[in-house]
């Protein structure tokens, strides 16, 4: 199954359909769905909406101008979808062809022919490095937070202009790689100058990032948040893709559309190893992440309980505790003690 979202007025929809049904492709032109509707793929592509102003703004002037279309979308039969990819890996620049963040292409074509750029100092912070991001052309004038009218003239033009997606060969673009480079060395110091391993989780439609949100958070999300975390304090990286949110990273990861060909969502989550997969059907323990990683495992003595008999998690003789956070920002064992979040009273989180 793969799920896209269908711009609807102001709100998103989801809409499921079955692989052998799945009519959506933001590398082409527009094409009938088979309902008499036309399909129109919107992406927007960025490195970060937390931190991020530029982005942030983008997000938000996207929606406007989407929400502003939607009625003209509606009597012209374009069945819209957004999709919204966050580019956290120099593996998913270059499967998106990335250039700059952020971007924003419809059914594949980039609404600003040209890519200017300057310094950004938002996302400089992230990585620890001086990195660029994207300058918009509005009018004659370079803005760094495009107005929805831009946006919305952007998407008009692309979709009835005779422009075809880029093809020419890509080249990951040097201000990219140093922003990676930068990004992954300035949240692991140790991990400096190394490759690290690339290991990715494909999940099922989630409510939101984690799927750890409400009263009653399923158990093995809480503690599958809470091994990440652990995880990337011992300086591992491990890269969560939400079926609701990222589909295009199931379709453009070949294994893992396989895999969705023949078993569909049911047989979610799935995680890869620099790009083989390893594991399907359930979430990979903390144990399984460490030795993915090529990191010492929880339980060798080395690791987060490494020497310790005692079930509150101390790391024993090993030196401080690992102090894994979940998603409501806390530390896991605190928020154990919350409703919202469950990590559990016992064993690492």
């Amino acid at each position: 199954m793969s799920i896209d979202m269908k711009w609807a007025g102001a709100s998103m929809e989801e809409v499921v359909m079955s692989a052998t049904d799945q009519q959506v492709s933001c590398s082409g032109a527009i094409s009938p769905n088979g309902l008499g509707m036309t399909q129109v793929c919107v992406e927007f592509l960025y490195l970060d909406l937390t931190t991020c102003e530029r982005c942030r703004a983008t997000d938000s002037s996207l929606r406007q101008a989407l929400d502003a279309l939607s009625g003209a979308f509606a009597a012209l039969g374009y069945d819209v979808r957004l999709s919204e990819v966050n580019i956290t890996s120099r593996e998913l620049a270059i499967h998106h062809r990335f250039l700059s963040s952020p971007t924003i292409r419809v059914n594949g074509v980039d609404i600003q022919v040209d890519v200017k750029e300057s310094e950004c100092a938002d996302c400089g912070s992230l990585s620890g490095c001086a990195t660029d991001c994207r300058v918009f052309t509005w009018r004659g004038v370079d803005v760094e937070q495009p107005p929805a009218g831009m946006i919305v003239d952007g998407i008009l033009r692309a979709l009835y202009s005779e422009q075809t997606p880029d093809e020419t060969p890509y080249r990951l673009p040097e201000n990219l790689d140093r922003y990676f480079t930068g990004l992954q060395a300035h949240a692991h110091p140790s991990k400096k100058g190394t490759m690290m391993t690339s290991i990715h989780v494909y999940e099922p439609a989630l409510c939101c990032n984690t799927g750890v949100c409400g009263p009653d958070p399923e158990q093995a999300l809480v503690q599958f948040t809470a091994d990440i975390a652990a995880i990337a304090q011992l300086g591992g990286d491990v890269i969560r893709h939400n079926l609701a949110n990222d589909p295009l990273a199931f379709a453009q990861a070949e294994p893992v559309a396989a895999f969705m060909r023949a078993a569909g969502s049911d047989g979610l989550p799935l995680t890869t190893v620099d790009g083989a997969v390893v594991l399907t059907g359930r979430y990979p323990s903390r144990d399984e992440l460490a030795r993915y990683a090529g990191l010492a495992t929880a339980s060798d003595g080395s690791g987060c309980c490494g020497g310790s008999t005692d079930s509150s998690c101390g790391c024993g003789s090993q030196g401080a505790a690992v102090e894994p956070t979940c998603d409501c920002g806390a530390p896991a064992q605190a928020a154990a003690a919350t409703s919202r979040c469950g990590c559990g009273s016992t064993g690492c989180c």
